[in-house]
């Protein structure tokens, strides 16, 4: 009845899968959780065997990393169940009735997002609150803003889709890293008029990066963008729009030259500070993606 598929990077997800397991065990049903590994380092991989003696739970270790949008696909290809589920390495389970939410949905919908959560508690460490800040203020939204624009809101870090949907539309293995493979996805399924449900079934997102690596992250992630534009795969994400906008109104230029007066101010409270400004860090991705397109 339900395949749930991980893909898994330097993640712990003992504790993950066996509070899945146990919500699919108290509900009498047939499950597989399927859990891939992604040539993570020595240690994930000792810590995370153990799970492979777990009942319903397949644990491979792949021999090479096969990056975000293979690895989805191949767990997808391994399913033996009509819904699959996929979750993050990263991700918490923090709802009792998270399986029994979805399968709610499971012949009302061919395609349903949950949502994700962050810890309500700003970080001690002081080099995660950039991350947490933006994933507070722009990534955990309620069910009420993320219908407004079901695809531009959908993230592949926890959604369900049909079997015979997801053989159809899969993630485009052409992108490389990290960034927007889960828009192309939302975007193919608009294109094919597939209706994409968002519901009120969350986890929490664990694993918060230092700035450092979520700024590296964030610019592999518009180089994508910027490649998938100029490949006619056109995305109108808020990074775009922006972009357009100020170029149209011609204060675009005036923007970057801002930015590089200060360039050295902005990167160090994007880095450093106890309150970054979320304002700074668009402005970042602005010059990363103005810097980088091609007119």
């Amino acid at each position: 009845m339900l395949s749930i598929l991980i893909p898994v990077y330097n993640q712990n997800v003992v504790d993950l899968v066996k509070s899945l397991q146990g919500q699919c065990e108290s509900l009498d049903i047939q499950f597989q959780i399927l859990v891939f590994d992604d040539k993570s380092n020595d240690e994930t991989r000792e810590e995370n065997k153990s799970i492979s003696h777990e009942f319903g739970v397949n644990y491979v270790e792949l021999p090479e990393n096969l990056g975000r949008a293979k690895i989805r696909n191949r767990l997808g290809r391994m399913a033996q169940y009509k819904n699959l589920l996929f979750l993050d390495g990263d991700s918490k389970v923090i709802r009792d009735d998270f399986i029994s939410k979805y399968l709610e949905k499971e012949d009302h919908s061919f395609v349903t997002y949950g949502g994700r959560e962050y810890q309500k508690k700003k970080p001690n460490d002081q080099t995660l609150i950039l991350h947490w800040k933006y994933g507070t203020k722009r990534e955990a939204l309620k069910v009420k803003k993320r219908i407004l624009d079901p695809y531009l809101n959908f993230q592949s870090n926890n959604f369900l889709v049909k079997a015979h949907i997801f053989k159809k539309i899969q993630f485009d293995e052409g992108i490389q890293g990290y960034g927007y493979e889960d828009l192309l996805y939302a975007e193919k399924l608009k294109v094919l008029n597939v209706t994409i449900t968002h519901i009120d079934n969350p986890v929490l997102h664990d694993g918060l990066e230092c700035a450092n690596q979520f700024l590296e992250k964030t610019r592999n992630a518009v180089k994508n963008l910027v490649e998938l534009n100029q490949n006619g795969l056109l995305l109108n994400v808020r990074l775009t729009s922006f972009y357009n906008k100020m170029k149209g109104a011609g204060m675009l230029g005036l923007i970057v030259k801002y930015f590089k007066s200060r360039e050295e101010s902005i990167m160090n409270n994007l880095k450093e500070s106890k309150n970054p400004n979320i304002r700074n860090y668009s402005l970042f991705k602005l010059l990363e993606y103005s810097s980088s397109i091609k007119d």
